[in-house]
């Protein structure tokens, strides 16, 4: 792992974000599928059920 962080960080700034980016798409992927192949009927894992628009305890 160190060796592929390595050249990461030795990409330029466009190539750093894009890997970037890339890390961070591949597992929002993974859990859309993963969502869809055990969630699409409903279910009730408390994460699925947040709103937007639950008020913040002060």
């Amino acid at each position: 792992m160190d060796q592929q962080l390595g050249k990461i960080a030795s990409l330029t700034p466009h190539e750093r974000l894009k890997s970037f980016r890339l890390l961070i798409a591949v597992p929002a992927v993974a859990d859309q599928r993963r969502r869809e192949r055990f969630c699409s009927g409903g279910c009730r894992h408390a994460g699925h059920r947040l709103s937007v628009d639950t008020p913040r305890s002060a």
